[in-house]
């Protein structure tokens, strides 16, 4: 039986995902006395090897996110070299990705509450702010921008807490591999205007991303569907977007007032800051009915992983479609249940008004036959509003032979 591979004191559990420049691990750190720590372990891709460009990115990603230290930011342990290959290890979440959590509720046609949807994004802002501001050691701002917003770089803890991860693509003062002017990183369907566009950006780029997530996490779809990317990025920079009532009217209008500001086109028109994001999230949450706290969070989150895999469950690879993947979490969640038949229409509009289905699904002679049908009601209509008016021509004629005479 061959021995686990071990990447320094990490011994290696299970692949997680495997993409174009990185690999994920399930790995363990072992101790005197049953010690045992779970970590994800993340490493260049081995057919990488010796590229210069794509370790200075790799090596800049654990730069940038050791310094980050936050309760809503995964944590990152070590940065390590085995035989020639660097690795990070960093904090293992138990509970799942965002991208997650919306699919299971389409999948089972319950929408993620209101409220738990704000709290998952306030903390996701909460870090991002934090991220934003963070100074270096001189107290020189980094200009830390993530860049690659998205489902599936928020995880939500079984504890009820929301992490934001995977800064691959940050950009910031520290980096040794800077992106040019027109270079555009990300994912399309969550990008701001300036940034598909590939012009200079700064943190509004992350309000509008966020933005776009909580439009998603509340309507249960993408806010940017259309396909092909050419469609996508033309929409995007339309500044048009649907509202999100039409998808769920229970949702109250502050909250659509929120999204318009997140999501305008202009960076001038944002949310100044994901702080300022985060208070106007969280005044909405102190006015409804029913809050959201970590406990009541991780209760909902347990509640919809229940009869799924659990993350503590090694997992089979074969699950997933790991071509997919490129360095993300997204293979640390549970198989998603069968998507249930909706009983409602996804897309309340206003609809042309049409003729009855017994009229619509008539033949011609059915419809002749109707008709006909209908000849005498007509007939006897017209000749009632032709005698009510012979009554009132009469009456006015009476009136005026009794005024001539007096």
């Amino acid at each position: 039986m061959l021995s686990p591979e071990r990447l320094g004191d990490y011994e290696i559990i299970q692949l997680l995902a495997a993409g174009g420049m990185a690999e994920i691990f399930l790995a363990r750190k072992t101790g005197p006395g049953g010690f045992e720590k779970r970590v994800v372990i993340k490493r260049i891709a081995k057919k990488l090897l010796g590229d210069r460009e794509v370790e200075a990115m790799f090596l800049d990603e654990a730069r940038v996110q050791a310094l980050l230290d936050h309760p809503n930011i995964v944590q990152i342990y070590e940065l390590g070299e085995e035989k020639g290959s660097y690795y990070i290890a960093m904090e293992f979440v138990p509970g799942a990705t965002l991208r997650w959590v919306i699919d299971n509720a389409v999948a089972v046609d319950r929408p993620v509450p209101l409220q738990h949807a704000l709290r998952i994004i306030s903390d996701l802002l909460a870090g991002l702010h934090y991220a934003h501001q963070k100074r270096d050691a001189k107290g020189r701002p980094l200009g830390l921008i993530h860049r690659d917003i998205s489902p599936v770089n928020v995880l939500v803890s079984r504890a009820g807490v929301a992490k934001v991860c995977d800064f691959g693509v940050a950009k910031s003062k520290l980096q040794s591999v800077m992106t040019r002017v027109g270079i555009v990183k990300g994912k399309f369907r969550y990008m701001a205007p300036e940034q598909v566009e590939g012009r200079i950006l700064d943190c509004r780029a992350d309000v509008f991303a966020v933005g776009t997530v909580l439009w998603e996490m509340l309507a249960g779809r993408r806010l940017f569907n259309q396909d092909p990317e050419e469609e996508v990025v033309s929409v995007i920079r339309a500044g048009v977007y649907p509202s999100v009532q039409q998808f769920r009217p229970d949702i109250p209008r502050a909250i659509d007032r929120v999204l318009g500001m997140a999501l305008h086109i202009k960076p001038d028109k944002r949310f100044a800051n994901a702080g300022e994001f985060a208070l106007a999230l969280e005044q909405i949450l102190r006015r409804l009915p029913k809050g959201s706290s970590t406990v009541s969070l991780a209760d909902y989150l347990a509640s919809e992983l229940e009869g799924t895999a659990s993350l503590e469950k090694p997992l089979s690879v074969d699950q997933h479609d790991l071509a997919l993947l490129s360095g993300s979490f997204l293979a640390l969640d549970p198989p998603l249940p069968q998507k249930q038949p909706s009983a409602r229409a996804s897309l309340p509009a206003l609809r042309p008004v049409r003729p009855p289905a017994v009229l619509r699904r008539a033949s011609v002679p059915g419809k002749l036959l109707t008709a006909v049908l209908l000849l005498p009601t007509l007939a006897f209509t017209l000749v009632g509003l032709a005698l009510e008016g012979l009554v009132v021509l009469v009456r006015m004629a009476s009136g005026r032979r009794a005024t001539d005479r007096s």
